[in-house]
């Protein structure tokens, strides 16, 4: 595990179920004491409980982001960061409807950067649909949208075009988050024992950040609904994800199971995954120029280039993981594979 280590509280007085459950999630090849196991089994097959942090059906939301008729009312920078984030309000006049979100212009020429990778947020919000229903998602609905320069430039006079033959400001979008909090706790053994719904939640979270090698585990790039007892977690940064060679290395990450069990609905849908669900990751969004130079959705083409995740040519982007990082995925889904089905990971 990369990061500060799995801290596990003195034995004196943590019960040994706990202790083996700590133990096993730190090392996690050993077959868990069947005390553990007995545990694992009563947690039942409770299911994830969606929050009530988005304003409408994620599925909905995300159908608005991608597609719909926008039109920006507001960008407001917020004060942290490295990615020069905003939290922005739009509208989508043919529904009357607003919905808050954050946004965050793509690096220039290339769109991809070393912790700004709009590439890597839409594989991750996509890898989840492998396993979660739209209202358990752990990303929040995500997309990328080119706002007209003229328009975009009532909030920024010195805006320029993103990409060569545009003649807009791409970003991307993701639904605000309402009513939730930094976690006091993210992880506690003790709890994922005796709750079934947090168990639910975190397995689900956990057996995300495993799949896509999440590796910027501090505290704000997590978030729980307030008035849910922070079962379920959202993760809203993943730029850092999929391997590479920067990562944060000064705090606990996520691209190892801390949790010592994963639910048996979700792991199922993992392995009835074929090589066309893993070669889907090569290509998450296309975009092209329409006749006004502003970049819309396209139905995916043929991956352009697999060495490179980010295509980009006049008006046109591709993006989409790399071939060795979808390779990398496999390999990770393969291993968790063997592991459940030696016992290393039990299932409820």
């Amino acid at each position: 595990m990369v990061g500060a280590p799995l801290r596990v509280p003195a034995v004196r007085w943590l019960p040994c179920a706990v202790l083996a459950l700590a133990l096993v999630a730190a090392c996690g090849e050993r077959r868990p004491p069947w005390s553990l196991r007995r545990q694992v089994a009563r947690l039942g097959t409770a299911v994830p409980q969606p929050p009530r942090a988005i304003p409408m059906p994620a599925a909905t939301a995300l159908a608005l982001l991608e597609s719909d008729p926008i039109e920006v009312r507001r960008i407001e920078r917020l004060g942290k960061g490295v990615t020069g984030a905003a939290r922005a309000t739009i509208e989508f006049p043919r529904r009357k409807r607003t919905l808050e979100v954050k946004w965050k212009v793509v690096p220039p020429k290339d769109a991809d950067g070393w912790n700004n990778t709009p590439r890597k947020e839409l594989a991750a919000h996509a890898l989840q649909r492998w396993f979660l229903e739209s209202g358990d998602y752990v990303v929040p609905p995500t997309a990328l949208r080119c706002v007209p320069l003229a328009r975009y430039r009532r909030f920024d006079a010195a805006a320029q075009p993103s990409l060569e033959g545009t003649d807009c400001v791409l970003g991307l979008l993701s639904a605000w988050l309402q009513d939730v909090e930094v976690p006091e706790t993210l992880w506690d053994p003790e709890r994922f024992l005796r709750e079934p719904r947090y168990a639910a939640h975190r397995a689900d979270f956990n057996l995300f950040t495993y799949l896509v090698e999440h590796r910027d585990g501090r505290a704000g790039n997590f978030l729980v609904p307030a008035d849910s007892g922070d079962s379920h977690v959202f993760s809203v940064d993943n730029g850092i994800a999929f391997g590479g060679l920067v990562y944060n290395y000064l705090v606990t990450n996520w691209d190892t199971l801390h949790v010592p069990a994963l639910r048996r609905a979700a792991v199922e849908r993992v392995r009835r995954l074929g090589p066309a669900d893993l070669d889907a990751l090569l290509v998450v969004a296309e975009l092209r120029a329409d006749r006004d130079g502003v970049l819309r959705h396209v139905r995916p083409s043929p991956v352009v280039d697999p060495e490179r995740g980010t295509r980009v040519g006049p008006g046109f982007i591709q993006l989409g993981l790399t071939r060795a990082e979808v390779e990398a995925v496999a390999e990770r889904r393969a291993r968790l594979l063997e592991r459940v089905d030696r016992g290393a990971v039990p299932l409820f």
